[in-house]
């Protein structure tokens, strides 16, 4: 058994034991018998239309996320959830408006030689420029117990430049969060834009063959960008070293003989200033989308309310391909319609839950959280009042730690902020889908893949709202064109749908909501 998975067992273990100290309050034959009305021929029904070329891979403000838009909203309609938005035309939908902004144009110039847009350098952020700059070479960028780049050099207003990846000399802390914590520092430090080397030519073709596509389509924000002749936000670029080695005046044999002393010494290495030539311009286009909410009123305690998510966007046509997205998100989409059909069926049948509850398929996840982030802090109904947050991304497929045991689901954050919810969710596993194995692998804070900041369930853990993130990992078809509804598990994905079903029927139900018990409210 590999360490991670024994880590997760024991894990599982532990809890379980643990869920003995919680009893659940719902009637175990009313759960039974609705859960059971999700299936894998309607799962398959509903994914089968959302996932198709029709739908164009439903890319944040196009035509395909509008048409998806539309058909959960009837849905919703349908099975009779109310639409809470009330100051809009159609109350099912909480519109905003998104800013993309495209680079037309983006060149860093020195020594004759030239940097260029999408072959040399893939800048990210609002990173406008047209004029001559210092650029100062800090090393690693880092700031450890060992090592501080930025020490005895002022870089305010100035571009800096830097290795992406600390060396082991750095220490262990040099690996947690290493880029996103170094563009903060470089931020923190005044810096106006940093550039950032791969270790090889090779490493930048490599991470940048995979993102390409997504970043000429551009980048949405909130915040319409400043005209592109002002400078505005903290930018950053990455570079491909054998270029600016180029473009500096560097030979590179002996500048990395030169860094290479200095970490022998224990020393960072040194500071250099070079001066070049930016032109960056872009151009800006308001995208409309939105946010499909349904509601179901509760009875006795309707003035709470559980939600349940997934996103209903993915990244649409890259390269003339549809990019149909049937595990991302189109599983967890089809799982929330299907859980809606179960609670609308129990309050037909005159058992409809005592709390209120929100179904909510969220826009822009694939673009950075952001229609989570929107519903946040614009909120329908109170945080103060949100009892938690189910959240539904991915639960198609399985992944290569899996291929022996495909009925399984990773649980991520259940115990990040409160131990109530863990605990109930662990009991209503073994109650009602003992059969599905529980993996834990992710549920860390700390684990290098971020997992548990990487879905929408996290802006509501920022609100501390306590989260349960339903996952089947990655594989190989993740945000590829052959992302297709024949290659769902429809068995494994309809037993995860009936598990969070179970859970949102037992949050909804019992006498008192989990109560926060931890003082992390899930930001970094």
């Amino acid at each position: 058994m590999k360490k991670t998975n024994l880590l997760a067992a024991l894990t599982f273990a532990f809890t379980s034991m643990n869920a003995q100290d919680i009893k659940l309050e719902s009637n175990a034959e009313d759960v039974q018998k609705y859960m059971n009305t999700i299936t894998q021929e309607e799962l398959k029904g509903h994914l089968s239309i959302l996932a198709s070329d029709e739908y164009e891979g439903r890319e944040t403000g196009e035509r395909g996320q509008k048409m998806a838009a539309d058909y959960i909203a009837k849905h919703f309609m349908n099975k009779g959830l109310v639409g809470p938005v009330k100051d809009n035309p159609n109350p099912y939908f909480q519109q905003f408006d998104l800013y993309n902004q495209k680079y037309t144009n983006f060149t860093i110039s020195a020594n004759g030689k030239s940097a260029k847009l999408f072959d040399d350098i893939f800048p990210y952020g609002n990173f406008t420029f047209k004029e001559d700059v210092e650029l100062i070479f800090v090393g690693f960028g880092d700031s450890t117990k060992t090592f501080d780049d930025y020490a005895g050099v002022d870089v305010k207003g100035k571009g800096v430049i830097f290795f992406q990846d600390s060396p082991d000399e750095y220490g262990p802390e040099a690996k947690v969060n290493g880029l996103r914590r170094k563009a903060k520092y470089a931020a923190e430090k005044g810096a106006a834009f940093a550039i950032i080397l791969p270790e090889s030519d090779e490493k930048f073709n490599t991470q940048t063959s995979r993102y390409a596509s997504y970043l000429k389509k551009g980048r949405l924000t909130f915040n319409k960008p400043q005209k592109s002749n002002e400078q505005n936000s903290f930018g950053l670029v990455l570079g491909k070293p054998s270029t600016f080695m180029e473009v500096l005046g560097l030979d590179e044999s002996k500048f990395n003989k030169a860094i290479a002393k200095s970490l022998k010494k224990q020393e960072s290495p040194k500071h250099t200033t070079f001066k070049v030539s930016i032109d960056a311009e872009f151009s800006t286009m308001r995208v409309p989308t939105e946010n499909v909410l349904g509601f179901m009123e509760g009875t006795d305690l309707k003035d709470e309310v559980l939600v349940v998510t997934s996103h209903y966007d993915h990244v649409g046509i890259i390269d003339g391909k549809i990019h149909n997205g049937a595990d991302d998100d189109g599983s967890g989409t089809t799982g929330v319609l299907e859980i809606v059909d179960a609670f609308a069926q129990a309050k037909k049948d005159g058992k409809g839950p005592r709390r209120s509850i929100l179904f909510m398929t969220v826009t822009g996840e694939e673009k950075g959280l952001l229609g989570s982030e929107y519903y946040s802090e614009h909120p329908i109904f109170p945080m103060e009042k949100t009892i938690a947050d189910l959240n539904v991304d991915m639960i198609g497929r399985g992944d290569d730690a899996h291929k022996d045991q495909p009925n399984f689901v990773y649980v991520i954050g259940s115990d990040m902020l409160s131990s109530d919810l863990h605990s109930i969710h662990t009991q209503v596993s073994q109650t009602y889908k003992s059969d599905l194995a529980l993996d834990y692998t992710y549920n860390e804070k700390n684990d290098p893949n971020r997992y548990y900041y990487r879905s929408d369930h996290y802006n509501f853990a920022k609100h501390g709202v306590p989260v349960i993130f339903y996952f089947n990992g990655t594989h190989e078809d993740y945000h590829q064109p052959t992302d297709t509804v024949d290659k769902i598990a429809f068995g494994p994905m309809q037993n995860r749908a009936q598990l969070i079903f179970a859970t949102a029927w037992e949050l909804a139900n019992r006498d008192k909501a989990p109560v926060v018990d931890k003082e992390d409210n899930g930001s970094k």
